[in-house]
């Protein structure tokens, strides 16, 4: 396979994931996925947060017991902590996405229009020309 195929393969691969994610949670609308990227923030800041707390702890523990506890609750505060970044992830490819397409929607029309005021301009030279 060429490199080009393997990076087309890999964003079907992202798009079909973000159908899923989509449909999974539900999201119809711009302002829902705005809103489950909201409350996917308000999942993560803590998770994060304290995370950065007991890596602190961490560098201040004494024994190595207690830093093997300390790294065990990190890793199982990491794996609460990636399922919701992949799915802010998700969100922001989206809303980039969308945002694409909104701008080739918007060119589109901007073309259309144009192509209707030059229509409309050469039928009302040709009526001035007929007089």
């Amino acid at each position: 396979m060429t490199p080009e195929l393997v990076a087309e393969i890999k964003k079907m691969d992202e798009y079909s994931n973000q159908a899923i994610f989509l449909t999974k949670n539900n999201i119809k609308t711009e302002q829902e996925l705005l809103d489950f990227e909201k409350s996917a923030y308000e999942k993560i800041n803590p998770l994060k947060s304290k995370r950065e707390n007991l890596w602190k702890r961490h560098k201040r523990a004494k024994t190595n017991e207690e830093k093997q506890a300390i790294e065990n609750e990190i890793i199982e505060n990491s794996k609460q902590i990636t399922p919701i970044a992949k799915e802010i992830k998700y969100c922001n490819n989206i809303m980039q996405r969308m945002e694409k397409i909104k701008q080739y929607q918007l060119h589109e029309q901007i073309e259309q229009e144009k192509a209707q005021l030059d229509k409309q301009e050469k039928i009302k030279k040709n009526k001035y020309r007929a007089r």
